[in-house]
C-alpha cells in the first residue's frame, strides 16, 4: 500500500526539477539568441551583449520582485498568477527584434539597446525569471520528504542554465537558423506552461505546519547588505571579464556562453547539497587568482594580454572568484520560511542588476578604459573571510623569493638577457607570491593600480576615448626607420589591437603604413583594377585616403563618431592625402549601403571590432548587397587578419554560392619598418581576370567540402577557429 505514495512522492519531485530545468534551460539559451539577433544592429560591437547581460539581469529582478509579490497570496494562487504570466508573455512570440529596430538608430547607444530588448523579449524573460521562487514555494505544500529545505531545488535550476548555454553554442548555432531557433524556443516555452500548469495541479494548499517556535527572525540591514554584495561583485565581474574577452577576440555566443557558463555553474557548486569544492581552498587561492589579472590587464604586453592563455588565465581567475562569492552567500542564506525565501532571491536578483548596470551604465561614463575589471577584481579581497586573519611569519619566504626574482629580473633586463617571455612569467610569479594572503593582495594590488594611474597622468596618451563600441587610443612612439633615422609613429588601438598608425615627420604623412602600405595586398589590386570610385567600410586613421588620386574618389563608411572625430583631428591622412578631402558616412555599413545610388568599383571591407571584421559584414546577404553597389569590373577586398579566426573559407563558400570567383593572400615578407603582416581575401565576378594577382602570392581558396557559407540566420564560429 506504501509504493503508490512513494511514486507519487518520486513523480513529484521529477516533475518539479524538470520544470525548473527547462524554464531554466529556456531563459539561458535565449540570451545567447538575443545576443546573436542583436549584432548586425549594433554594428557587431562586444557592448552590446554587454548591455544585453544587464538587462537580463534587471528583468530577472523584475521576476523575482514579482515572485515576491505573489508570494503574498496562498501558494495556489500565486502559482495560479504565475501562469498567467507566463501566458500572457506568449502574446511577444516567436522573438524576433529586427520587428522593434525603431528603438534604436543608426549608431544606438547602451540605453538604445536596453529599450530595443525590452520590446522585444521583456514580458516572457519577466515571467520566466519568477519561475525558481515560485515553484520552490509549490514544492514546500507537496508533502515530499524534502519540501521542507527546496534550495536544492536552486542547483537543479541553475544546472538546466548551464546546458541550456553549453548547447546553444556547440549544438544550436552550428545546426540551425535563428527563425528556426526562435520558433523551437517558443515550442519549449509552451512546454513549460504545461509542465508548470502540472506542478500546481500536485500542490497542497499551504505548507505543512511546523513546531511552534515563534516567528523566524527578522532578517536585518546588515544581512541584506551581505547578500547584495556577494551577488552585485561576480555579477559585476560577470560583465566584466566578458567585455575584456570579447573586445580582444570577438564578440560572439561563442566567446559570451563562456564566462556566463561559469558564472551559473558557481551557482550550482555554491547551492548543491554537497559542494564540490573545499571554502576554505577557495580562500586561499582567490589572493592569487585577482594577482594573475591585476598583471594581465595592468602590466602584460598585448601580445600576452591577448592569447589564448590569458583567456583561460582570466576565465579561471573569474571562476575562483564568482564561486567564493557564492558558496559564502549559499551559507549565509535564511531558514525556507517564504516570505524569507524570496526576499533572499529578490536581493541576489537586486545585486546582479546593480553589478550589470554599473558596468554597462556607469562605468563607460566614469572610465576612459575598462578600469572596472581589475578594480572589481581587487575589491573582491574585500569579500574573502581571511582578510579578518592575521598575517603570519609562514608567509615570509615566498615574499623573500619574490623579492629575488625581483631583482634578477631586473638585471636580466637591464642586460637584456631574457625574452619577453621570461620578463612576463617572471612577473607573474613575483606577483602571486608577494600577495598571497587577502590583506597583501588588496595592498600591493591597489598600490600597483595606483602607479599605473600616476604613470598614466605623468605619460598620457595623445587620447583615449570611450564609448559604446569600445575604447581606443591613440598615443605616439618612436621607432626605427634605418639603424640611423628613427621617426615618431602615432598609431591608433582598439582594445589591445592595432588599428592603424601615421609617421608624424612632414617628410613620411602621406606615406600609408601598418596594413595598407604601397607594397602591401591592397595596392595589389588598386594597381590591377585601377577603380575611380572606392568605398571603404571602416576608417580607422583614414589611411586608405593615401590611395586618393585625381580622377579617383574615396567614401568611407564608419559606424563609431569617435573614429570619425579621432581620424580627423589626430590624424592627417584625411586632409594631406588625396586632391579633396573624402565623404565620410556615419552608421552601420550595410544600413547606409542599402541606401546609396553610386556604384563602387572596388568595396573594401576593412571594418573591425578590436580585432576581428563584424560577422553580420562577412554573411551572404551581405555580400549580395556588395554585389548591388559594384560596378562591373569592380573587386569586393575583405580584410581578414586577426589573431584567433581564419575567415578565408566561410567568404569564399559564400562566394562559390554566388557564382564568384576568389584569391587570397598572406603578406608576410615586409620590406618596410612600418608595416605590418596582413591577409587579405578578394571576391569578384568571372568576368574579372585575377590571374594577374598570382606575380604577387595571390592564390584561389581551396574549400573545405564540410565548409558552408554564412548567411545572417547561420553563422558558425567554430569551423572558423584557429589557435
Amino acid at each position: 500500500m506504501t509504493a503508490i505514495p512513494i511514486n507519487l512522492n518520486r513523480g513529484k519531485l521529477v516533475l518539479f526539477s524538470f520544470t525548473l530545468f527547462l524554464s531554466a534551460a529556456l531563459m539561458f539559451a535565449l540570451q545567447p539568441m538575443l545576443g546573436k539577433m542583436l549584432l548586425p544592429l549594433v554594428g557587431g560591437a562586444s557592448s552590446g551583449w554587454i548591455v544585453a547581460l544587464a538587462f537580463f539581469q534587471v528583468t530577472l529582478l523584475a521576476g523575482y520582485f514579482l515572485a515576491h509579490l505573489l508570494s503574498g497570496f496562498e501558494p495556489r494562487t500565486q502559482g495560479l498568477l504565475y501562469l498567467l504570466c507566463l501566458g500572457a508573455g506568449c502574446f511577444f512570440l516567436p522573438v524576433v527584434l529586427s520587428g522593434h529596430t525603431g528603438a534604436a538608430g543608426s549608431t544606438p547607444a547602451a540605453f538604445d539597446v536596453f529599450l530595443l530588448l525590452a520590446a522585444g523579449t521583456a514580458a516572457p524573460f519577466i515571467a520566466l525569471s519568477a519561475t525558481t521562487a515560485t515553484l520552490q514555494r509549490l514544492f514546500t505544500t507537496t508533502g515530499h520528504a524534502l519540501s521542507r529545505d527546496p534550495y536544492f531545488l536552486y542547483g537543479a535550476s541553475n544546472l538546466g542554465s548551464f546546458t541550456g548555454l553549453l548547447l546553444y553554442p556547440f549544438f544550436i548555432e552550428p545546426r540551425s537558423t535563428l527563425t528556426t531557433q526562435s520558433h523551437g524556443w517558443l515550442g519549449g516555452y509552451l512546454l513549460l506552461i504545461g509542465s508548470a500548469a502540472l506542478c500546481l495541479l500536485m500542490s497542497g494548499k499551504k505548507a505543512p505546519q511546523k513546531a511552534v517556535t515563534g516567528p523566524p527572525a527578522p532578517i536585518g540591514p546588515g544581512k541584506r547588505l551581505e547578500w547584495l554584495c556577494l551577488a552585485l561583485l561576480p555579477s559585476g565581474l560577470l560583465l566584466g571579464v566578458t567585455a575584456y574577452i570579447t573586445t580582444d577576440i570577438l564578440s560572439a555566443p561563442l566567446l559570451w556562453m563562456l564566462p556566463l557558463g561559469i558564472y551559473l555553474l558557481t551557482f550550482v557548486i555554491a547551492f548543491g547539497k554537497r559542494p564540490l569544492v573545499r571554502y576554505d581552498l577557495l580562500l586561499k587561492t582567490q589572493p592569487v587568482a585577482v594577482a594573475v589579472i591585476l598583471v594581465l590587464t595592468l602590466l602584460m604586453k598585448s601580445s600576452v594580454a591577448g592569447s589564448w592563455y590569458a583567456l583561460g588565465a582570466h576565465l579561471a581567475a573569474f571562476g575562483i572568484v564568482a564561486l567564493m562569492c557564492h558558496m559564502r552567500l549559499a551559507r549565509a542564506r535564511p531558514l525556507p520560511e517564504p516570505r524569507q525565501l524570496t526576499a533572499f532571491y529578490l536581493m541576489i536578483a537586486l545585486g546582479g542588476a546593480l553589478g550589470g548596470i554599473l558596468n554597462a551604465f556607469i562605468a563607460p561614463l566614469l572610465f576612459n578604459s575598462m578600469a572596472e575589471y581589475p578594480l572589481m577584481m581587487l575589491a573582491s579581497n574585500l569579500l574573502n573571510d581571511d582578510l579578518k586573519s592575521k598575517l603570519s611569519r609562514r608567509y615570509m619566504p615566498a615574499l623573500i623569493t619574490a623579492y629575488a626574482l625581483l631583482a634578477a629580473h631586473a638585471v636580466l633586463r637591464g642586460r637584456e638577457m631574457s625574452t619577453g617571455l621570461i620578463q612576463s612569467a617572471l612577473v607573474i610569479i613575483i606577483f602571486i607570491l608577494s600577495t598571497l594572503h587577502s590583506k597583501m593582495s588588496l595592498t600591493i594590488g591597489a598600490a600597483i593600480l595606483l602607479a599605473v594611474f600616476f604613470n598614466g597622468r605623468l605619460r598620457p596618451a595623445v587620447v583615449t576615448a570611450r564609448n559604446f563600441y569600445g575604447v581606443i587610443k591613440v598615443f605616439d612612439k618612436p621607432e626605427p626607420l634605418n639603424p640611423e633615422i628613427k621617426i615618431t609613429v602615432r598609431y591608433m588601438q582598439h582594445g589591445t589591437t592595432l588599428h592603424g598608425s601615421q609617421i608624424l615627420d612632414k617628410e613620411y604623412e602621406t606615406t600609408p603604413t601598418a596594413y595598407y602600405t604601397r607594397e602591401g595586398p591592397l595596392n595589389d589590386v588598386i594597381a590591377l583594377i585601377k577603380p575611380k570610385t572606392i568605398a571603404a567600410v571602416g576608417l580607422g586613421p583614414g589611411t586608405i585616403n593615401c590611395f586618393a588620386a585625381p580622377g579617383r574618389e574615396v567614401v568611407f563608411f564608419e559606424l563609431d563618431p569617435a573614429v570619425v572625430k579621432i581620424a580627423k583631428e589626430q590624424f592627417t591622412y584625411l586632409s594631406k592625402c588625396g586632391p579633396g578631402t573624402p565623404r565620410i558616412v556615419v552608421g552601420d555599413a550595410r544600413l547606409e549601403l542599402q541606401r546609396e545610388t553610386e556604384k563602387f568599383d572596388l568595396i573594401i571591407l576593412d571594418a573591425f571590432s578590436s580585432d576581428t571584421v563584424p560577422t553580420h559584414l562577412l554573411t551572404r546577404e551581405a555580400v549580395e548587397l556588395y554585389l548591388r553597389r559594384l560596378a562591373p569590373g569592380g573587386v569586393i577586398l575583405f580584410h581578414v587578419s586577426n589573431r584567433h579566426f581564419r575567415l578565408e573559407g566561410p567568404i569564399a563558400a559564400t562566394g562559390e554560392t554566388l557564382g564568384l570567383k576568389n584569391a587570397a593572400v598572406a603578406r608576410r615578407n615586409l620590406p618596410q619598418p612600418y608595416a605590418k603582416q596582413s591577409r587579405w581575401l578578394a571576391l569578384t565576378r568571372q568576368s574579372v581576370d585575377l590571374r594577374p594577382l598570382a606575380g604577387a602570392g595571390w592564390t584561389r581558396v581551396t574549400l573545405l567540402k564540410k565548409t558552408r557559407p554564412w548567411t545572417d540566420d547561420y553563422i558558425d564560429l567554430l569551423s572558423a577557429l584557429k589557435f
